[in-house]
């Protein structure tokens, strides 16, 4: 009798261990990835050139806002990092007449670019390679590496390009190596997300000189980049601005200011020096005031866990600078041109 129970428990404790494995292997296996706790963060670098007037040539004041978006594993090792520039060009006559348009960022603007052709008489690149054919290459070799990695990163050519990528990325890159080690610095740990994007959305302001004042140029360009669940819900964000503008345009042509006069940190990174504190605070809403990189940050926080069509359907305070109506005392900066962002970098999340 004794041996039976002992063969009737030994055949039951087989039964259960094969239960168990049973429910181990039948376990979707990607399930754990969206648990994963990642890194991830927004990083811009700017910069500006300026020429002045002439009788026979237009003033150009152009503005390059380079981003990107990096996601890093525990060790920081880049898994994934994507790069974008919004390059805008603003002009103006001798006459002081100012003119400021916005075109596409060269990610977007695709073969519309127009390198592929300079690129292949180049003759580096067989058959050449458009921008954004060469900065997904650039994209590529930066997965695996570190910060330390990206900072020793060996460039040469005459554009100052990766030597690594002798044939296949030509373009420099050293704006990008400051956005990507600026993405890193700024990395937050998220957990859940499935995907990623970024975007931005760059809006104008142009004056022409008179008589009695000078005119102006200035280009906002905000940034978002979004961690998305797998149902498509926010669950990271991060958003700067990119304003830089000159103020010294006159009906004779001459430009006074120059690439070393332009304050070229975000919004974010003037924290203080940006100057909205004491305003905001005289306006009461927000007790003691709130700077802008502070109150981006509680729109950031009310972002989580919403979708593009939250986004979208926002309820903003249009009589009150159109801050988010939910975030009455944290928020009242304009957030418009941050919501359009956010929807396009969701849009465009893979």
């Amino acid at each position: 009798m004794k041996k039976l129970l002992a063969l009737l428990l030994t055949v039951l404790m087989a039964v259960g261990l094969v239960a168990c494995s049973n429910t181990t292997d039948e376990t979707p296996a990607g399930d754990d990835t969206t648990a994963e706790t990642v890194k991830f963060g927004l990083g811009v670098s700017n910069s500006v050139s300026v020429s002045s007037a002439t009788a026979d040539e237009e003033g150009e004041f152009q503005v390059n806002s380079t981003y990107a978006y990096v996601v890093l594993d525990s060790e920081g090792v880049i898994k994934d990092v994507k790069i974008d520039v919004a390059q805008e060009t603003a002009n103006w006559t001798a006459a002081g007449e100012v003119t400021a348009d916005v075109i596409p960022t060269k990610l977007n603007r695709g073969n519309d670019y127009g390198m592929k052709e300079t690129s292949a008489q180049i003759g580096n690149i067989e058959g050449g390679g458009e921008w954004f054919e060469q900065a997904a290459a650039y994209e590529e070799y930066l997965v695996g590496k570190t910060a330390a990695d990206v900072e020793g990163m060996e460039l040469g050519g005459d554009h100052g390009s990766p030597v690594d990528l002798a044939t296949s990325c030509t373009i420099s890159v050293a704006e990008f190596n400051k956005a990507v080690l600026n993405a890193i610095e700024n990395a937050t740990e998220v957990s859940g997300a499935a995907t990623f994007g970024f975007a931005s959305v760059t809006s104008p302001t142009a004056e022409s000189a008179t008589a009695d004042a000078t005119g102006t140029a200035q280009y906002d360009t905000s940034i978002a980049a979004v961690a998305l669940d797998a149902d498509g819900k926010i669950v990271a964000v991060h958003v700067d601005v990119a304003q830089q503008g000159i103020k010294d345009i006159t009906t004779t042509g001459a430009t006074e200011a120059t690439a070393e006069t332009v304050d070229l940190r975000t919004k974010v990174e003037k924290k203080e020096d940006y100057g909205m504190k004491d305003t905001s605070a005289q306006m009461g809403n927000i007790e003691g005031g709130g700077e802008w990189y502070e109150q981006a940050a509680a729109y950031e926080k009310y972002l989580v866990g919403k979708t593009a069509a939250d986004v979208e359907g926002m309820e903003l305070d249009t009589e009150n600078h159109s801050g988010p109506v939910d975030l009455a005392t944290s928020c009242t900066m304009s957030v418009v041109d941050l919501n359009a962002a956010v929807v396009a970098a969701c849009e465009a999340a893979e």
